[in-house]
């Protein structure tokens, strides 16, 4: 059996917590219990957590509780399928797929101006040693942008992201406020229609002025390091 490729993004302490609430008869359980039944370290159990909240397989349920979503009951019905059926043997199963950090990276002016288009660079830096896709291959990426107190709300693009450097250009104008926030969020696209995953973002909050004397019109950039998983 193919493990699901949402599966596959996900690190392995991540699936052992999945592992976890799947031997529960209950859909919440404390945070100390998930780190010891997972035998998480406090790290590990930190950054399992924050995956499977953010990707919407897990939600606060109270203080330090978590319960299981609609999503990740789905989840753990298809861990221990995939669980079921594999095999010892070498060219059994189907190998996890192991997740690389790139940076994602918004770049504008300090300031905007009340009412003036602003172009905004969105992008990627080159991929880091060691944290570099397959010769040749390309992952399917989609950078949403989302705008608070300006226009437009909402505006996508796509990129087939190997390891170089890739950027590219929104146009944003700031509505009559003292702040702008900007909301980048990344979606990593699989083979399948339904194959989407969160691969992370970032949001930043930018002064507002009304007129260009006021305005730092110098270039400053913001980083984000998201998760890319090397296409199938």
């Amino acid at each position: 059996m193919e493990l699901p490729f949402h599966l596959k993004t996900l690190p392995p302490d991540a699936l052992d917590v999945i592992r976890f609430f799947g031997g529960l008869a209950e859909s919440t359980a404390h945070a100390d219990d998930i780190a010891d039944g997972a035998d998480l370290s406090d790290r590990a159990f930190g950054k399992s957590i924050r995956r499977l909240v953010t990707k919407g397989y897990l939600q606060m349920d109270g203080d330090q509780i978590y319960r299981l979503t609609e999503q990740g009951h789905k989840a753990v019905e298809e861990l221990a399928e995939y669980d079921d059926e594999a095999t010892d043997d070498d060219d059994g199963g189907s190998e996890m797929v192991e997740t690389m950090q790139r940076d994602l990276v918004l770049a504008l002016s300090k300031t905007l101006i009340a009412g003036e288009q602003t172009e905004i660079f969105v992008g990627f830096n080159p991929a880091e040693l060691g944290e570099t896709l397959p010769d040749g291959a390309e992952a399917n990426i989609v950078v949403r942008l989302g705008v608070i107190n300006g226009q437009p709300a909402s505006q996508e693009a796509t990129f087939e992201l190997g390891n170089e450097a890739d950027y590219t250009t929104f146009g944003i104008t700031a509505g009559n406020f003292t702040k702008l926030r900007l909301r980048a969020q990344v979606f990593q696209l699989g083979p399948n229609p339904d194959d989407i995953s969160v691969s992370g973002g970032m949001y930043v909050d930018i002064n507002v002025v009304a007129d260009f004397a006021q305005a730092d019109l110098s270039l400053t950039a913001y980083r984000a390091s998201v998760s890319i998983n090397p296409p199938e």
